[in-house]
């Protein structure tokens, strides 16, 4: 199903564009990536957060690793144009990529496809600030937990002043409800956490390794010029490319011990990805294996 939704053009035509800011005045790890539009990436290890400013409004693209990381998104918006956040697309429901919704909605509209609000609060956790260093639980004040107000099935098309975003569905791809945010004027694709940079995924239970696969070709049909993780660094579609080979050949090798008789935990103990041991997240590796057993034997 695809839908499609308008802000209505009453406000005022105020043009806060990229050229009306320096990235560098933004805040820690926030770059200009095209005109209008901000990613804050301050670690590689952190959730990437985008900055989309309209003459209608901005539309933030997940809102930050921490609570500290979401107030500096929010710092950046106000610095870059007057205008409301109109819309906040959530690219998973991991909490590092949604917890600083509650700073940006009211006014804000959360958009993330079918299944994300019961998977959000199902793994809520009200007391998780409790323990957490004295900075975060500072910017988590006021915190409450806020789900999507729009879910979709497939497709929907999101127009906003002069932009357009049309938000893909990704199934089984890396969390319980993935949306791509695709920006075909601008060329710039917000990727979900589909295929990270150099850096081994979690493959959780529920997730295939042919549904990562179908996900990586069906973005990388789209040509886009800039590609943004979900974690990492902004960079090109040679990061689906990446991920393809290292799948294809994690899936290939476990096929061949399979056939060769080896368990799944004799895999686990034996299986070796020389080509890969630079890549961050190797503790992340067995549950890469267990996704490729499933994928070899259906288990």
């Amino acid at each position: 199903m695809k839908r499609r939704v308008r802000v209505a053009a009453g406000m005022a035509a105020v043009c806060a564009l990229a050229s009306t800011g320096r990235a560098q005045d933004l805040g820690p790890g926030i770059r200009r990536i095209a005109d209008g539009i901000y990613v804050q990436s301050a670690r590689e290890v952190n959730s990437t957060a985008g900055i989309v400013v309209t003459r209608e409004g901005v539309v933030v693209i997940d809102t930050g690793q921490t609570p500290v990381d979401s107030r500096q998104v929010l710092a950046a918006v106000r610095t870059l144009t007057p205008l409301p956040v109109r819309f906040v697309i959530n690219t998973e429901v991991h909490p590092d990529h949604t917890t600083g919704n509650f700073l940006f909605s009211p006014p804000a509209v959360v958009i993330n496809q079918t299944g994300a609000t019961e998977a959000m609060r199902t793994a809520e956790n009200p007391n998780r600030f409790t323990t957490a260093a004295p900075e975060i639980r500072a910017a988590a004040e006021g915190y409450r937990l806020v789900t999507p107000h729009v879910e979709y099935q497939e497709r929907m098309t999101l127009r906003v002043g002069e932009r357009t975003f049309e938000l893909l569905s990704l199934k089984n791809a890396h969390s319980e409800a993935d949306t791509a945010v695709w920006l075909p004027a601008e060329r710039v694709l917000f990727a979900a956490s589909v295929a990270l940079p150099e850096s081994l995924n979690n493959v959780r239970p529920f997730v295939t390794i042919p549904d990562i696969l179908a996900a990586t070709r069906m973005l990388r049909s789209l040509r886009p010029d800039v590609v943004v993780p979900g974690h990492g660094s902004p960079g090109t579609t040679r990061i689906f490319d990446e991920s393809e080979r290292y799948y294809t050949l994690l899936v290939e090798r476990v096929g061949g011990m399979v056939k060769a008789g080896r368990s799944l935990e004799q895999i686990r103990q034996e299986l070796k990805m020389p080509e890969y041991a630079g890549w961050a997240y190797q503790d992340r590796m067995p549950t890469n294996i267990d996704a490729a057993y499933r994928a070899v034997t259906g288990k």
